[in-house]
């Protein structure tokens, strides 16, 4: 077994050649997925783990929501402090991740022919293949872009229960 092989197991990207260094990333989660109490937190454990693998460009974090009437305000306002922007999509999982994708989309046209980091925080990769994401994936990744698809434990590990 290489080296490489090992310290690739271990990263979310590959490691950045100087010219790549400053690549954006794009981070993306359905935020019905998992609950994130401290917003704050899992940004810093983000850009942590984006800066430790060596990229130092921008950081685009987003959560997806679904139906507005469900989601506290508070909750919001904790992400807008955070800097990670919402998104609300009316409709049930499968409009939320198909308009996942449409910005995913977007955020590519923006980005091409440069390339960019794509981080995908999901609890369920298998929904990724029953949406066509992993299509629009390999399309990318043959463009240049870079993808990681991470459950959310990996930044933001469970907390043991407390009692109150």
């Amino acid at each position: 077994m290489s080296t490489s092989t090992d310290e690739t197991m271990d990263r979310l990207f590959p490691k950045p050649e100087r010219k790549e260094m400053l690549r954006s990333t794009y981070v993306m989660f359905d935020a019905e997925d998992f609950s994130i109490p401290n917003p704050h937190l899992l940004k810093e454990n983000i850009l942590t783990a984006i800066k430790k693998e060596g990229y130092r460009g921008r950081i685009n974090i987003k959560g997806y929501f679904g139906d507005k009437k469900t989601i506290p305000q508070e909750l919001l306002d904790k992400y807008l402090e955070a800097e990670i922007y919402s998104k609300i999509f009316e409709g049930d999982r499968v409009a939320r991740m198909n308009m996942m994708l449409v910005e995913l989309l977007f955020w590519a046209m923006s980005h091409y022919p440069h390339g960019t980091n794509v981080l995908i925080i999901t609890k369920n990769q298998n929904i990724l293949e029953r949406h066509k994401v992993w299509n629009v994936i390999e399309r990318l990744v043959e463009r240049d872009f870079y993808f990681a698809i991470e459950h959310p434990d990996t930044f933001f590990p469970p907390t043991s229960p407390t009692c109150a």
